[in-house]
């Protein structure tokens, strides 16, 4: 499915992708549910990020909540190593106001001059197969500027 946001973004995502008409993330948000109970959330902050420095601080600061409020804990982070952009990630494993298992990636993209955060939300599996990060890579790599 070829989405082309306002929010000044364009997405490949998978061709059986929900798009959510309401955000419950706020203004200059828009969120899309992808199968296997995937949320991702693509969120434009063009005032408070500059650059990839900022980027990177900003994934930090949106996992704070999934850290803090959610009482998660540290899966992994870093550099996401997508061609042509810097992107970082800070992935959260915690559980969600209904007592499910559940991961919360934050992803500052600097590309283009341009930055994009994602929040990706996804069903926590087993130990074993999480964090899920190439599924992260491929749902990063699939958002890229206007």
């Amino acid at each position: 499915m070829h989405i082309e946001s306002p929010l000044g973004f364009i997405a490949d995502f998978p061709e059986h992708t929900q798009v959510l008409e309401d955000s419950s993330a706020g203004p200059n948000t828009a969120q899309y549910g992808l199968l296997g109970e995937v949320l991702v959330t693509v969120i434009k902050d063009d005032t408070s990020v500059q650059g990839a420095a900022q980027a990177n601080g900003w994934a930090h600061l949106m996992s704070d909540f999934y850290l803090e409020e959610r009482k998660g804990t540290l899966l992994t982070e870093g550099e996401l190593n997508i061609p042509g952009r810097s992107s970082y990630a800070v992935l959260v494993g915690y559980t969600d106001q209904e007592g499910s298992a559940k991961v919360a990636a934050s992803v500052g993209t600097w590309q283009n001059d341009r930055f994009i955060g994602t929040l990706v939300i996804w069903p926590y599996i087993n130990p074993e197969t999480e964090p899920r990060v190439d599924l992260l890579k491929e749902i990063v790599s699939s958002i890229r500027p206007a």
